[in-house]
């Protein structure tokens, strides 16, 4: 993308002049710079502003948006369409009502869109949802900062979460629980398991029980070992909130999934006020070690890495 951007500005000043950039680009950098620049037309800025205008509404789940374009027309809906990331679009497009779908504009008419009508859509649009603050300058990544992450990042931090839960459960439990349960994972995962079973076995007697009436909790639902991981992990999220965290929780609406969403409300609703702010600060420590390790591993955008590592210090 920065390339790209370097090369439509470049051509503003002439075609001759963006060419000559190429005597400065290293070797790496010159073939790659060459192509953005023979690509690049006249409507380059303008792709690349409206990307950026349209960037916070890309970090909404599509499902979300869904509800609220329904409301628009099938001109703005083109609009919008034309600048979200195709995940989003396809589910969008898969998800309208048929007769809005085959009335939306061509590609080129959605593209050719005013820099002030633009502003004025976003503007509009945006009004359904919570405004997603972000800053990508933190030095420190916080609890309230989980809905800096991406949809993808944060499903893989339920899992994570739901891992550490369950391995918080087995503390103590009899080699035959601990076959039970580990025979339903893969060689790998159990394996996982078992060392973190290893790890938490100083853990405070409250954690411990805490995570055993989660898995108690879900013991009557009939699921699969993904959403088992998942829901419980959504548990474990939710007994880190604490009064106080109504923003973060609309920010993180937002971004999941409706039945993820729902499961989070209904778990706040169902632990607010029994945890002290001791036992929340805990919770909130599992959380952060949670999104360390998932850094480490390289499952995270790396523009999070030192500020997490900063955590972790």
């Amino acid at each position: 993308m920065h390339l790209q951007a370097i090369a439509a500005l470049a051509l503003l000043e002439g075609k001759e002049e963006a060419y000559s950039l190429l005597e400065y680009a290293g070797p790496s950098l010159n073939e790659p710079l060459q192509i953005h620049l023979e690509n690049a037309s006249g409507q380059s800025l303008q792709a690349l502003y409206a990307q950026e205008i349209f960037s916070g509404i890309s970090e909404i789940h599509p499902a979300w948006l869904l509800e609220a374009l329904r409301q628009e027309s099938p001109r703005v809906i083109g609009v919008i369409l034309r600048h979200l990331p195709s995940k989003h679009v396809r589910y969008l497009l898969e998800h309208l009502p048929h007769q809005k779908v085959i009335r939306l504009p061509k590609l080129v008419e959605a593209f050719y869109v005013p820099n002030e009508i633009l502003n004025l859509i976003r503007r509009r649009f945006e009004r359904h949802f919570v405004p997603l603050k972000m800053s990508h300058q933190i030095q420190t990544f916080e609890f309230e900062h989980l809905y800096y992450l991406k949809i993808e990042e944060l499903t893989l931090l339920f899992r994570e979460l739901g891992l550490n839960e369950l391995a918080l459960s087995l503390v103590g439990g009899t080699k035959t629980i601990l076959k039970a349960i580990l025979n339903r994972f893969g060689l790998r995962e159990a394996k996982e398991i078992l060392s973190r079973v290893k790890v938490f076995d100083s853990e405070d007697k409250w954690l411990l029980n805490d995570a055993k009436y989660s898995i108690l909790e879900l013991g009557g639902e009939e699921l699969g070992i993904e959403s088992f991981l998942r829901e419980l992990g959504l548990k474990a999220l939710a007994k880190a909130f604490s009064r106080s965290d109504t923003f973060l929780f609309e920010a993180l609406r937002q971004k999941l999934s409706p039945d993820n969403a729902h499961l989070l409300k209904r778990y706040l609703e169902e632990y607010r006020g029994p945890l002290s702010s001791q036992k929340i600060a805990k919770r909130r420590t599992l959380v952060l070690s949670s999104l360390r390790k998932l850094n480490e591993e390289g499952k995270l955008d790396a523009i999070w890495a030192e500020s997490l590592k900063e955590q972790a210090a």
